[in-house]
């Protein structure tokens, strides 16, 4: 029997040809699939981050323009010394200029007058010589009436580019008329460029500011900024790149665009108008850095086409999963804070204005501030303010409700959307949160107390057209205009903010010259020993009081918490120390027995290093016994930086000097830390008294107090005392020196003399 054949299992010619065919046909589809969804992936991501780079730009526009205005507002405000009685007092101008350019607000700042001649100061040359500007640009624009910002212009003082600011300045004496010269204000090209410092997109991003040319006026500073040429229209990019580009710039129009050189490096630009002369923010992102990031996704749609050619909708449910991770990390690296992890402030305001349920009068914003930061970071550097940043950023990051957002702005100031139901909601979270912080931050082996505060505003309709940029500015305000430790710790924002900030301003505007023209006049206030039968005069305290011609009587409650703020009270300490060693030396040479006057200390003296030398050339200028001079302290000042204080104080009384603590008992420091200070002195604050007395606990507690500085050796002076029995009672609980209305209001020097020091003769022999 024949064997059985075997089945034939090959495939005959025409089958196999057929079917590899259709393999091919099938590779070939899903290639051309894979490479269109490939394109459609690259070309959506471009026009999401072409969208998002135009978010920036705008930002970066609306921040430069800010800028630029915020220093013309300046070189407006100090005009309003310059009137025609002065322009040509050199002396007192020179000053003025020297102040602004310690202040940091411009590296240079000089007048020119109409004839063109101007005198300058430099913060690095000094004085400048005499010279003749009238053929410059920007002075002809100022005397012109306009305003002036100039491109980075070859500086023959400092051999550098930098830009100028000019404004025209009028005689406010007399309304009308042309400019009588022009104020002039200088930055170096890299400290204007520090404004547009931004790092994007993991350093491989940057941004500059051109003008209508295409020529990069400022530059951005990151390391990984283009180094490319000076000037878009430059031969190694190819000109049919770059046309439309340049018919945008031309017209004043915003857009974008990709270029390429001919070295084939090419780049995605985003441009939008500054709204200063021709100007332009341009947002620039290497195509590499783009392919780099696609090809994670690239490279994983090719692996899953091979493997998984059946499952073409789920290999496009994975690219398109792929590619969002990869939008979210583009997102991520240029909307993070880099010190904390937690949003910046261009990622706040993104996700605020996608929302449209925050102005139902239940949602508000709350801008948080750290009081006594900027100093501490000064003293012990930027690690130990590291750190503390940090520790506060967790904090605010725990409390977050659903659908709230936090974000750090600059330095110490963090912004924060919070819901609640109701105000005393807001004001009891907010309270609990500062707790928080406080306690968390403490006080460290720095011995250097900082305080949390913050302001809240509660949203409504009528705030959805606003730029919350703006709003959290005008809620930073009212912080300069509280005191350190003193002021609130939540403060609700309203619009008499704004005004309060605006009348700060004029005031900081003429602080200088009010000073050189002595607006600031020293009143005494009698302190009498009430020990014996009688009161006997014992001292007196030198109070600052400002008659200004412009603002008429400004009262020292609202000027000294600015010139804390803004350091100028360590020149009003030195100027009312000056003025009461002048009247002790005229009263000695009068040949009357005179009585130890006090002088207030501020807190920005405490860490100055000359500051027991700067004493002592006053006072022994004028001849006057140390032992007439009591230096006064705030409590403030000894709760955030005990240890300081106690070396500063042994310092001033090892020379002769007495040492008084001021405003006792308004709530910073602990009892435990008398027995540390040196202190001749202990002025109670009024908040001990009034009200006080009437109880049985307010007396038990004065009492005690009292009893306990008398035995740890101090000299006891109530403060604020208005009424004889008040003074009856203080000196039946042993209080030793009465200081207040009882015995007189503050009065200017002649008056003191003849009411208080003149009768005291016989008394003080």
């Amino acid at each position: 029997m024949p064997a059985r054949k075997a089945p034939d299992t090959a495939l005959p010619r025409n089958s196999a040809t057929t079917t590899l065919f259709a393999f091919a046909v099938g590779l070939l589809v899903i290639a051309v699939v894979l490479f269109g969804c490939i394109g459609v992936i690259s070309q959506e991501l471009k026009s999401s981050l072409g969208l998002f780079m135009q978010e920036i730009a705008e930002v970066e526009s609306a921040s430069v323009n800010a800028v630029i205005e915020d220093k013309l507002s300046v070189l407006h405000g100090a005009s309003a010394f310059v009137v025609a009685e002065n322009i040509e007092d050199s002396d007192s101008l020179i000053e003025h200029f020297r102040e602004m350019v310690d202040s940091g607000a411009f590296m240079r700042v000089g007048l020119v007058n109409s004839e063109g001649d101007g005198i300058g100061y430099d913060s690095r040359i000094g004085v400048l010589p005499e010279n003749n500007y009238a053929d410059r640009a920007y002075v002809q624009a100022a005397l012109d009436g306009k305003n002036y910002v100039s491109e980075p212009l070859e500086d023959s003082w400092e051999g550098e580019p930098g830009i100028v600011f000019a404004v025209p300045v009028y005689d406010v004496k007399h309304r009308g008329g042309d400019p009588i010269g022009v104020l002039v204000g200088t930055l170096s090209v890299a400290a204007f460029s520090d404004t547009i410092d931004a790092s994007l997109f993991e350093g491989h991003g940057h941004i500059d500011i051109i003008n209508s040319e295409g020529t990069i006026l400022f530059r951005s500073t990151g390391e990984n900024a283009y180094g490319g040429t000076d000037a878009i229209g430059q031969d190694d990019i190819q000109a049919r790149s770059f046309e439309q580009m340049k018919e945008d710039l031309a017209g004043g129009w915003k857009g974008s665009t990709t270029v390429t050189g001919d070295d084939g490096s090419s780049r995605f630009i985003v441009y939008q108008p500054i709204g200063i002369n021709d100007w332009f923010i341009d947002v620039v992102l290497p195509s590499d850095y783009l392919e780099a990031k696609n090809r994670t996704v690239l490279l994983a749609s090719i692996v899953m086409a091979v493997f998984i050619a059946c499952t073409a909708i789920v290999l496009m449910a994975v690219v398109f999963r792929t590619k969002n991770r990869s939008e979210k990390a583009l997102a991520h690296a240029a909307l993070e804070d880099d010190l904390t992890g937690i949003d910046n402030a261009l990622a706040f305001d993104s996700k605020f204005n996608a929302r449209s349920d925050l102005f139902d009068g239940k949602h508000s914003l709350v801008l948080f501030n750290l009081v006594g930061f900027s100093l501490y970071n000064t003293i012990f550097g930027y690690e130990k303010g590291s750190s503390l940043i940090k520790s506060v950023a967790e904090i605010l990051t725990r409390s977050l409700g659903r659908a709230e957002l936090l974000a750090r702005l600059t330095g110490d100031r963090f912004l924060m959307l919070i819901r609640t139901e109701t105000p005393d909601e807001t004001q009891s979270r907010l309270l609990s949160l500062l707790d928080s912080i406080d306690s968390a931050i403490g006080s460290d082996e720095t011995h250097y107390q900082i305080v949390s505060q913050c302001c809240a505003y509660r949203l409504s309709t009528a705030d959805e057209e606003k730029d919350v940029n703006l709003i959290a500015q005008d809620m930073a305000i009212p912080f300069r205009q509280t005191k350190s430790h003193a002021g609130k710790r939540i403060i609700f924002y309203d619009e008499q903010n704004v005004a309060c900030a605006m009348r700060a301003r004029h005031i900081e505007g003429i602080m200088s010259t009010a000073l050189l023209k002595e607006e600031f006049v020293a009143y005494f206030q009698p302190q009498y020993d009430i020990r014996g039968d009688r009161p006997v005069l014992c001292g007196a305290e030198a109070l600052v009081r400002w008659n200004s011609p412009v603002l008429g009587l400004v009262r020292p409650d609202e000027f000294i918490p600015i010139f804390e703020k803004n350091g100028f009270v360590d020149r009003v300490d030195r100027y009312m120390l000056e003025r009461a060693c002048i009247r002790l030396r005229q009263w000695m040479d009068a040949g009357l027995r005179c009585v130890p006057v006090s002088v207030n200390l501020s807190r920005q003296n405490l860490f100055s290093a000359d500051l027991i030398g700067r004493i002592e050339k006053i006072v022994d200028t004028y001849g006057i016994p140390h032992s007439f001079i009591k230096l006064e302290l705030t409590e403030s000042i000894v709760a955030e930086s005990t240890v300081q204080l106690v070396e500063t104080a042994s310092k001033l009384r090892q020379r002769g000097f007495k040492v008084a603590m001021d405003d006792f008992g308004t709530g910073y420091s602990a009892l435990s830390i008398l027995k540390d200070v040196p202190f001749d002195t202990i002025k109670l604050d009024r908040a001990f008294f009034g009200e006080s007395i009437d109880s049985e606990r307010g007396r038990t507690t004065l009492t005690g107090v009292i009893r306990l500085l008398d035995a740890l050796g101090f000299e006891t002076v109530a403060e604020g005392i208005e009424s004889e029995s008040e003074a009856v009672q203080l000196k039946a609980w042993g209080c030793h020196v009465i200081q207040g209305f009882v015995f007189d209001r503050p009065v200017p020097a002649d008056e003191f003399t003849k009411k208080h020091l003149e009768p005291a003769q016989d008394d003080l022999a």
